[in-house]
């Protein structure tokens, strides 16, 4: 009711989200499993995850769509949380059992340690925390709009940030070789890699952007107008799918800057400052 409170019904809304409430769990030990194994450039067990998500909620849709209806598209979410953890677990034992002992750690001041690293949490997790609010805020908002409104966003949002999550592969990539720059003290290296990453990852966002702007209403109508679906939810979809398009280079950006913020293991309040202020 807080969230969403322009809804006529909400205990729809509330079914689904006690159901994905089930995978918070899994969402953290799946992103904890990928941080460990893109550290040591493991890359295609972290690029399946998304590959076993989607299968868990396509096959809890096909097996209890017709008795459960939308509500087995959130148990396809806890479902496919569990199988990101599980297709990464060969990988991470394999690379946890080839790991030699390690070097006896460097003796220092556990009284200074200790606030850094807490500070350093409080900042990522203040960061993500208005980051994912941007979403909530919209979702407050459309609530009280006609139906049909709060899907409009979704869609457009999902489609929207293709071309971000592309262009942002890259950085994936090479974000273990700024981290370690970072750590050494090469602040050089990682500057150069940094810029690379993001004129690549720029180029990669405005193409993928001119091409939303312009076949908007043709990539809405390809995926979705079928059903309950019309033509009036595709050309509604479309729009606001522009608008998104308009910021996917500053959300690219951001996406980029931010690890080099974080990664150096020192606490950064100018990320969550500016995530803050764009909210």
């Amino acid at each position: 009711r807080a969230l969403a409170p322009g809804l006529p019904d909400p205990r729809l809304a509330v079914d689904c989200t006690r159901l994905t409430a089930v995978s918070l769990l899994a969402f953290g030990l799946a992103g904890y499993c990928s941080a460990a194994l893109r550290a040591h450039r493991r890359f295609l067990a972290p690029a399946a995850i998304y590959v076993a998500y989607n299968a868990g909620i396509i096959a809890a849709m096909f097996l209890l769509g017709g008795a459960w209806g939308v509500r087995s598209a959130a148990v396809g979410v806890a479902v496919g949380g569990c199988l990101m953890v599980l297709v990464q677990l060969p990988s991470l034992w394999r690379q946890l059992a080839s790991r030699t002992a390690p070097e006896p750690a460097v003796a220092g001041p556990a009284a200074e340690e200790r606030p850094m690293r807490l500070a350093l949490i409080a900042a990522v997790l203040l960061f993500a925390l208005c980051r994912q609010s941007q979403v909530l805020v919209e979702r407050f908002l459309a609530s009280s709009l006609p139906a049909g409104a709060i899907s409009h966003l979704n869609y457009a949002q999902k489609v929207a940030q293709i071309p971000m999550t592309l262009s942002l592969m890259v950085c994936t990539v090479t974000f273990p070789v700024v981290a370690r720059a970072l750590a050494d003290g090469d602040t050089e290296r990682a500057r150069t890699r940094v810029e690379r990453d993001l004129v690549l990852a720029s180029c990669v966002v405005l193409s993928g952007m001119s091409a939303v702007v312009a076949c908007a209403p043709q990539m809405i109508e390809l995926l979705f107008q079928r059903g309950a679906f019309t033509a009036a939810d595709t050309a509604a979809t479309a729009g606001v799918m522009r608008v998104y398009a308009l910021g996917l280079l500053g959300q690219t950006l951001v996406g980029a800057l931010v690890r080099c913020y974080f990664s150096a293991g020192r606490p950064r309040w100018y990320p969550v400052g500016v995530m803050a202020a764009g909210i």
